[in-house]
C-alpha cells in the first residue's frame, strides 16, 4: 500500500455536518422514512462481479439479476446507493438473507462505527469523511460480507468514495475471485478506501491552525475565536468517526472473523496501522487547538492591558493639566494682594500654556526613559 504523509501545515473550515433525520417513531424494522417530498431520486444498485478472469460491471434493475449474479460469479458486490426504494431495499435483504435489524442499521443515518457477527454475514459499519466546501461531514457505510459477495449501504448524498477500487477491479490490478482474493479482500479495499478518505481531510490542518495561531498573536477578534471552535468541532468530528473504527479494524485483523481469511486479515493490520497514525494526528491537532484558545485569550488580556496602559498614561498628563487650569481658573477680588498671579498679566495666557507644554514634555520624556511608552506601540 502507498505511504501517507500527513502535512501538518494545512487546513480546512468547518460547518456543522448535514445529517439525515432517523425514521420516524413507530416504524418497523427495515424502513426508512417512506415520506414522498424527500424522494428526489430512486434508488441505484451498482452490481460488480469477477471470477478472476472477467469482471462484469452493470445496473440492477429487478431482484431475480441478483439472484443469478449469486450463482454465477465467485464475488459479487452490490452497492446499494441510496435509500429511497424501499422495496428494493427489502428484496435486497431477502436475497441475500439479511435480518430485519441489521438491515436497519445499515440505513440508519447516524450508525456509530461497530462490527457484527451474524451465522451467515458479518455487518461492518464505519464513517467515511469528505470535504463539503468549508465543511467536514462523516458519513455512514455500512458494509455486509458473506460467503462470495460483498453488499455496501450509503445515502445518494455522499460522493462515490470507491471510485479507486472500481478502477481497480476494472483495470485487472486486482483479480477478485483469483485464489485468495475473495469477497474478504474485496471488504479489506474497501475498508482500506474509507481510511484513505481521512488523509486529504486532515492535510489542511496543519496550516489552518499555524494561521489561526498568527492572528490569535496578531489581532485576536470574536471571529477568530468562533474559527477556533470550528477547529475543535472539526477535530471532534474526525475522532469520532476514527475512534471506533480503530476498534473495527482491529476486530477484523487480530481475532478470527468469519469468511475473513489470513491473508484479507494483515490487510486489515495494515489499515488498522493507518488508523492509527491518523489518530495520533488528530490528537495532536487538538492539543494544539487547545493551546489556541490558551494563546488567544492570553492576547485579549494582553490587548486589554495595553489600553488600559495607554488610557493610564494618558490620564496621568492631563492630572497635572487639569491642576493647572483649575487653579489659573479660581477667580477672587482683583484688588486683593492675595489674589491668583497672572490674572492682570498681558501675557499670562502664554505663560499658562507654555507651563502646561513643558509639564507635558516632561512627563512623555520620563515615561519614555522608563520604557513605558514603547511597550504599547
Amino acid at each position: 500500500m502507498p505511504e501517507r504523509n500527513v502535512s501538518r501545515r494545512k487546513h480546512r473550515r468547518r460547518r456543522r455536518p448535514h445529517v439525515v433525520g432517523r425514521p420516524p417513531s413507530g416504524t418497523g424494522p427495515g424502513h426508512a422514512d417512506d415520506t414522498p417530498d424527500d424522494r428526489p431520486q430512486p434508488t441505484i444498485l451498482r452490481l460488480t462481479a469477477a471470477d478472476g478472469e472477467r469482471v462484469h460491471e452493470s445496473t440492477v434493475l429487478s431482484p431475480a439479476e441478483l439472484t443469478v449474479a449469486r450463482e454465477k460469479w465467485p464475488v459479487v458486490w452490490l452497492d446499494v446507493d441510496g435509500f429511497e426504494d424501499q422495496a428494493m431495499i427489502r428484496s435486497v435483504g431477502q436475497i441475500f438473507e439479511i435480518g430485519e435489524l441489521a438491515l436497519e442499521d445499515a440505513i440508519t443515518p447516524d450508525e456509530r462505527p461497530k462490527v457484527e457477527v451474524f451465522g451467515h454475514q458479518v455487518l461492518i459499519a464505519v464513517r467515511m469523511a469528505r470535504l463539503d466546501g468549508d465543511s467536514i461531514v462523516t458519513d455512514p457505510m455500512t458494509i455486509f460480507l458473506g460467503d462470495r459477495y460483498v453488499i455496501t449501504f450509503h445515502d445518494r448524498t455522499v460522493p462515490d468514495g470507491f471510485a479507486g477500487v472500481r478502477d481497480r477491479i476494472r483495470h485487472g490490478r486486482t483479480r477478485l475471485g483469483h485464489g485468495h482474493l475473495g469477497a474478504d479482500h474485496l471488504c479489506a479495499l474497501l475498508l482500506d478506501a474509507v481510511i484513505d478518505g481521512y488523509f486529504p481531510v486532515l492535510e489542511g490542518f496543519g496550516d489552518r491552525l499555524e494561521e489561526i495561531e498568527d492572528a490569535a498573536i496578531a489581532s485576536p477578534s470574536r471571529e477568530l475565536l468562533g474559527r477556533i471552535h470550528d477547529v475543535r468541532n472539526d477535530l471532534m468530528t474526525l475522532r469520532r468517526g476514527l475512534w471506533p473504527t480503530r476498534d473495527v479494524l482491529h476486530a477484523l485483523g487480530r481475532e478470527p472473523t468469519a469468511f475473513v481469511g489470513d491473508h484479507a486479515r494483515q490487510h486489515f493490520r495494515d489499515t488498522y496501522d493507518h488508523t492509527m497514525e491518523l489518530l495520533d494526528i488528530t490528537e495532536g491537532y487538538r492539543e494544539i487547538g487547545s493551546d489556541l484558545r490558551d494563546i488567544y485569550l492570553a492576547s485579549v488580556s494582553n490587548r486589554m492591558n495595553d489600553v488600559m496602559k495607554v488610557l493610564t498614561v494618558i490620564a496621568t498628563i492631563f492630572m497635572p493639566l487639569t491642576f493647572i487650569t483649575g487653579w489659573f481658573g479660581m477667580n477672587f477680588d482683583t484688588h486683593s494682594p492675595w489674589n491668583m498671579p497672572l490674572l492682570k498679566y498681558r501675557y499670562g495666557e502664554i505663560v499658562a500654556v507654555a507651563l502646561m507644554a513643558a509639564v507635558t514634555g516632561g512627563m512623555v520624556l520620563f515615561f519614555w526613559r522608563r520604557g513605558w511608552l514603547q511597550r504599547w506601540r
